[in-house]
C-alpha cells in the first residue's frame, strides 16, 4: 500500500493524553501497513481570544496537496483545529472539536464566560468548523459521544470508530490488591479531585495510586491541600508518569479502577481497566465512559460527588457477590473497532 499519508494533529506542550496516543498508535500502523507517512502538528494554545483566532488561521492556510514536490495521497485530521487544512482527500478521525465553545461553554469547566466577544468568538470557530469539516471525504468521530456532539452542533454525520487500546493484546489480570487506581492527566474535567476527597469515607484497607501529572497550574496545591486536611499522606500516592510494563501491572493488580471524568470524549482507561479484568468506579455524566461501562455488570455508576463515589467503592470492597460478578464480567464487556477496521475506514 504505497499511499502517501500525513497525519494532522495538534500538541499542547508538555501534555500527553489520550489524543497523542492514538495519533502514535495510527502512525505506526499505517507504517506497518507499508504507508509512507509522516506527522504535521502545530503546537496548540488557545489562552486568548486572539491566540485561538490564530490557530485556525494558521491551520487554515496549510494547503497538504503537494509536499516537497511530493504528491500527498490522503490527510488524517485529529482534534481541533487540524481538519481545518486543504487537501481533496481529507478523512478525519474526529478526537474532539474545541469544546470550551460547544459543549463546555458557560460551564465551570470552560474557559469563557458569556460575553458578546466570546459569542462572535464561538460563531467565527463553529463557522470555521462547518467549513472545514463539511469538505471532508469522509469523518469518523472516536465515540458515540463524539458523534453526537458533532450532529447536535453542527448538524454532521460521522460514523464511530473507536480507537483500539493502546497496548493491544498486553493487557492482563492478577489477584486484586488493595488499591483504587486512577489513571490520566490531573485536571478538573477529569475529577481526580473526587477520589481523592472520598477516600476519606472509604474503608481504610484501601489507599488509591495515581498515574499522570498534573496539566492545570494549581490542581497539585489543591489535591496536596485535601489530602493534608483529611490526614490521607498513608493512603495516596502520586506516581507520575509511568512505564508501560509498570502500567500494565498496575492495572492488573488493582482492586478496582477509577474513572469519573466530566463528559469524556473516549476514555482508554476505561477500556485498559476492563481488559485488565477490573471493575470500573464511574458517574453518571461521564460521557463516552458510559458507552463501555453497565451498571452492575462490569462496573457502578453513581452521583459525581464525593459521597457518590465513596459509596460505590465501599459497596463494592463489602459485597464480594458483587465484585466477583463485575471481575468475571469485565474482560468480555466490550467492543472495539480493529485496527485493520480503522485503516480500511480511513483509507478506503
Amino acid at each position: 500500500m504505497n499511499l502517501n499519508v500525513l497525519v494532522a494533529a495538534t500538541q499542547v506542550p508538555f501534555t500527553r493524553g489520550g489524543a497523542e496516543i492514538l495519533v502514535d498508535g495510527l502512525i505506526a500502523q499505517l507504517k506497518a501497513a507499508g504507508c509512507n507517512v509522516d506527522l504535521v502538528q502545530l503546537p496548540f494554545q488557545a489562552d486568548s481570544p486572539e491566540n485561538l483566532v490564530n490557530q485556525v488561521r494558521m491551520w487554515r492556510s496549510l494547503d497538504l496537496s503537494t509536499v516537497a514536490g511530493r504528491k500527498v495521497d490522503i490527510v488524517i485530521p485529529t482534534k481541533f483545529p487540524s481538519y481545518l487544512v486543504k487537501h481533496p482527500r481529507k478523512a478525519t478521525w474526529l478526537v474532539h472539536q474545541h469544546r470550551q465553545l460547544y459543549d463546555l461553554f458557560g460551564s465551570r469547566f470552560g474557559a469563557c464566560e458569556l460575553a458578546f466577544e466570546d459569542e462572535a468568538l464561538r460563531q467565527f470557530v463553529v463557522e470555521a468548523d462547518l467549513e472545514g469539516l463539511s469538505e471532508c471525504r469522509s469523518v469518523y468521530s472516536i465515540s458515540a459521544n463524539v458523534a453526537g456532539r458533532l450532529s447536535r452542533y453542527l448538524g454532521l454525520d460521522s460514523g464511530v470508530l473507536t480507537p483500539p487500546l493502546p497496548l493491544g493484546k498486553r493487557y492482563f489480570t492478577a489477584a486484586p490488591e488493595n488499591y483504587i487506581l486512577s489513571v490520566g492527566r490531573i485536571c478538573s474535567i477529569k475529577r481526580v479531585d473526587l477520589i481523592v476527597k472520598a477516600m476519606a469515607k472509604i474503608n481504610p484497607l484501601l489507599s488509591l495510586k495515581v498515574v499522570g501529572v498534573p496539566d492545570e497550574s494549581s490542581i497539585a496545591e489543591y489535591l496536596n491541600n485535601e489530602i493534608s486536611k483529611h490526614h490521607l499522606w498513608q493512603r495516596v500516592e502520586f506516581l507520575g508518569r509511568v512505564s508501560e510494563d509498570e502500567l500494565l501491572n498496575l492495572y492488573s493488580n488493582a482492586f478496582a479502577v477509577y474513572y469519573a471524568p466530566y463528559d469524556e470524549d473516549y476514555g482508554f482507561v476505561t477500556l485498559e481497566g476492563l481488559a485488565s479484568g477490573k471493575p470500573i468506579i464511574t458517574a453518571h455524566d461521564s460521557g463516552g465512559v458510559l458507552e463501555f461501562v453497565r451498571d452492575e455488570v462490569n462496573g457502578l455508576i453513581s452521583e459525581p460527588s464525593v459521597e457518590g463515589i465513596a459509596t460505590s467503592v465501599n459497596r463494592l470492597y463489602d459485597d464480594k457477590v458483587l465484585y466477583a460478578k463485575l471481575v468475571g464480567n469485565a474482560c468480555d464487556s466490550f467492543q472495539i473497532n480493529t485496527w485493520e477496521e480503522v485503516l480500511n475506514c480511513l483509507l478506503g
